[in-house]
């Protein structure tokens, strides 16, 4: 209900984020309909799994860098909503492997993240070639227990996520190829940014078109317009006396 009230403080990354939730929630009982009760539990998974970075920053103040909330929700919302709703996987070639690259550099730039804080907080002391090195295995092993997941679901309801070794084997390939992107750029990012010129997309929903000003600009106008008053109708005999 905050969030509600003080839209024009929510950030325009945080809400696309909500937005792309809220759809993922709006499908879910179009596919209950559809008797696709498999996929209405992965879809429930993926919503409760895109709130988990809002939660952590609300309960442990955390505030997650480069807008890891939208990044996450973005590459879920690509995955069940696009992909399997949308049913992207077998309108647009090329689709599946690019959102393994995708969601691989997004899986990436999560480990990244967390390593780097670590090391920066002297938690853990750690080179940053070593911390690119971890990212890389991370996306690749996060890959890797996808596939595992899709061969599950394969094996057990009859389903055909995976179309052959060959297709297994690419898909872990661009696993790969997204922790090298990720890795790469954030330690590009970390050696050569200046912190004091960084900026996030935090830019307010009120800011955004000058929606705040527009709408507070129609609540002026709307609040000098004269109250009509409902006059009662006068009645013949009063006309007449003002004639006399």
């Amino acid at each position: 209900m905050n969030m509600l009230r003080n839209w024009r403080s929510l950030s325009l990354t945080a809400g696309l984020s909500w937005f792309m939730k809220l759809l993922m929630v709006l499908l879910l009982p179009v596919e209950l309909y559809k008797g696709d009760y498999l996929f209405s539990i992965l879809l429930v998974f993926s919503v409760i799994l895109s709130l988990i970075p809002s939660l952590v920053e609300r309960s442990y103040r955390v505030t997650l860098p480069f807008e890891l909330d939208l990044l996450i929700t973005l590459s879920i919302f690509l995955n069940t909503f696009m992909g399997e709703g949308m049913n992207f996987y077998q309108k647009v070639r090329l689709y599946d492997k690019a959102l393994h690259i995708y969601g691989s550099a997004v899986v990436g730039l999560l480990a990244f993240v967390v390593v780097y804080t670590l090391n920066y907080t002297r938690k853990v002391r750690l080179s940053l070639p070593f911390i690119g090195f971890f990212t890389i295995t991370f996306a690749i092993a996060m890959g890797a227990v996808w596939e595992i997941m899709e061969f599950a679901v394969d094996s057990l309801f009859g389903k055909t996520t995976q179309n052959g070794l060959a297709d297994t084997m690419w898909d872990l390939v661009n696993d790969f190829v997204g922790g090298v992107i990720t890795a790469a750029v954030g330690m590009l990012y970390v050696k050569y940014s200046n912190p004091d010129v960084r900026k996030r997309l935090a830019m307010p929903l009120g800011e955004v078109f000058g929606m705040g000003r527009r709408i507070d600009r129609l609540k002026e106008r709307l609040e000098r317009q004269p109250k009509i008053v409902n006059a009662k109708p006068e009645n013949i005999e009063d006309k007449n006396i003002r004639k006399k």
